[in-house]
């Protein structure tokens, strides 16, 4: 009996296939080659006899590949799997298939199975060697939870997540996890984490060395929504929620021209003082020339450190901006900063008057529109060209979303609160106009 199959990967693949994680997840763009991927990673293991786990694997064990619909598993699977198998007959591997059910039995005698999600009963029933999870964000999380998962664990079978993102739902979840692996919170210190059996990967169409260049280019140019392309395209998770601050108000500029240089204003907003690798916020600090031409946003430095590098991160930056203001959000982080702020002063002789930010008392989103909305419409907060403003970007874009993140657009808000300049002229409305904010515009 044949043992292996000759198929062919591209690169991007390959570094998937070699992955000795149990749990894959692939974010990946339209065309990269996903599903071709997982029909010869199904064939593959239903042709096993012994997983890596060193289990023996028999024909009671299933293999299966799950689509969101059954219609739909069996017209992307079903020609894939008949033309990298093959049939016995001619040398191939197929020897019984059933259309109707959705199975395809090979000479090893394990099956693989074709599923669909809308279906969740039909999931059920026997164990699983291995199982491809298709397009895993337009599935209910529950056909992973409570039915695939428990069907692996006789033989601690392997799952591949494959799918272009749909905003930051399950997938994401589920894909955070597996590139961050996050400690669950109560396990013992003595248990292994669960996560590191996982491993994430990320791929954008033009990483298929197969497909054309001119032919995406062609594509974005002829798609009107950044966050399409983004989505479908480069494969990020773009929730495209409420839309409080669109990207294309925040133009990215080379530089700030002489003529607009004003008042350097540093925010900063801190976001705990843990570890490395976590889902925990990111502390930034915000670097803004604040004058009548508007906000230029110099710089922004972000990350997760601990009290004593974000510290010296502060005084080191604010030393680089001769008379500028530094404000830090009051509260516990900055009574616990403060002391190093000071330590930190005085071995670089340099002191700097630490205002403290309120947040108002207002929602958070609600601080932000206020602070920012109107003034971005306006063409009045430009981004200096850096490695941090399409991390900047996103964050903007997904600005809502409860499993966004915020920190930029947060750090941002906080000038409003040091800056003195205003840029409306009441006169220019009439006697009867008066703003609430004439900074802001509202």
């Amino acid at each position: 009996m044949a043992s292996t199959l000759n198929v062919s990967l591209h690169p991007g693949q390959i570094a998937i296939y070699n992955s000795p994680a149990r749990f894959k997840c692939v974010a990946a763009g339209r065309r990269f080659g996903k599903s071709h991927y997982g029909a010869c990673v199904l064939g593959i293991e239903a042709l096993r006899m012994e997983n890596d786990r060193g289990y023996n694997l028999t024909v009671e064990h299933g293999v299966y590949y799950i689509a969101p619909t059954f219609d739909q598993a069996k017209r992307v699977m079903w020609p894939k799997l008949r033309g990298i198998l093959g049939y016995a007959a001619d040398g191939g591997f197929i020897v019984k298939e059933n259309v109707n059910d959705g199975w395809i039995e090979l000479i090893s005698g394990r099956r693989i199975y074709i599923k669909g999600a809308d279906n969740p009963d039909s999931l059920r029933g026997i164990g699983l060697s291995f199982v491809v999870l298709d397009e895993y964000a337009d599935m209910k999380p529950d056909v992973w939870d409570l039915i695939i998962r428990p069907a692996l664990a006789d033989v601690e079978g392997g799952a591949l997540f494959i799918g272009t993102p749909k905003g930051k739902n399950h997938f994401y979840k589920l894909f955070m996890n597996a590139l961050e692996k996050p400690r669950p919170l109560l396990m013992p210190a003595d248990e292994p984490n669960p996560w590191e059996d996982w491993e994430a990967f990320h791929f954008k169409s033009l990483d298929n060395p197969f497909l054309k260049k001119a032919e995406l280019r062609s594509i974005e140019a002829g798609t009107e929504s950044r966050d399409i392309i983004r989505q479908e395209l480069e494969a990020s998770f773009v929730s495209g929620a409420g839309k409080i601050l669109k990207p294309e108000w925040l133009p990215i500029v080379k530089g700030i021209p002489q003529h607009a240089l004003g008042q350097w204003i540093i925010t900063v907003d801190l976001a705990g003082f843990g570890t490395k690798g976590n889902r925990n916020d990111d502390s930034v600090i915000c670097v803004t020339n604040v004058s009548e031409d508007g906000w230029y946003v110099k710089d922004m430095i972000h990350g997760q450190w601990d009290v004593r590098e974000t510290a010296l991160r502060i005084v080191k930056t604010a030393s680089r901006y001769e008379g500028c203001q530094l404000g830090i959000e009051k509260g516990v982080l900055l009574n616990g900063v403060a002391p190093y702020l000071e330590d930190y002063m005085r071995e670089f002789n340099r002191y700097i008057a630490v205002q403290p930010l309120s947040h108002g008392n207002s929602k958070k989103l609600d601080r932000i529109a206020w602070a920012l909305q109107g003034r971005a419409q306006r063409g009045l907060i430009k981004l200096v060209a850096g490695d941090w403003n399409q991390w900047f970007l996103d964050q903007c874009a997904d600005l809502g979303d409860p499993l966004s993140h915020d920190d930029g657009p947060d750090a941002l808000a906080y000038v409003d609160q040091l800056a003195s300049v205003s840029y409306i002229d009441p006169e220019d409305f009439g006697e009867e106009w008066a703003p609430l904010d004439l900074d802001s515009g509202y």
